[in-house]
Order: C-alpha cells, then structure tokens, then sequence
C-alpha cells in the first residue's frame, strides 16, 4: 500500500512535467525544424507549391471525392 502512494507521489508529477511543459516545447522545436528541413530538401519553388496545395480548399474537396469513389 505504502510502495502504491509513493509510486503514483513519483509517477504523476512526471506525467504532468511530459504533458503540459515537455510536449509543447517539442513542438515549438521540432515542428519548425522539419518545416526547414523540407524547404531545404525540396527547395523554395517546390515547398511553396506544396504548401498552398496543403491548404487549398479545391485539393481537400477533390481528396474527398476522391475517397468517396474509392
């Protein structure tokens, strides 16, 4: 019982630590950073030209149609 309390006074402050701090740090970091790194695989005509497909109305609406069919 007293190995049960100690165990979750040690487990939840960690769990709260990679939730709310740990996780939103990573993802200022690494969401940015893969972003860079495709601009420079792709380079800048071909990752602009991905990136408005990305966030085109008319390519999610042919996606879909293209899934109902399917």
């Amino acid at each position: 019982m007293i190995m049960r309390i100690l165990g979750s006074l040690i487990f939840l402050p960690f769990i709260f630590f990679y939730s709310y701090v740990l996780g939103p740090a990573l993802k200022v970091v690494l969401l940015p950073g893969g972003l860079a790194l495709l601009y420079l695989i792709l380079g800048p005509s071909d990752f602009k030209e991905h990136w408005k497909q990305a966030f085109s109305s008319s390519n999610k609406e042919e996606n879909n149609n293209q899934e109902r069919m399917a």
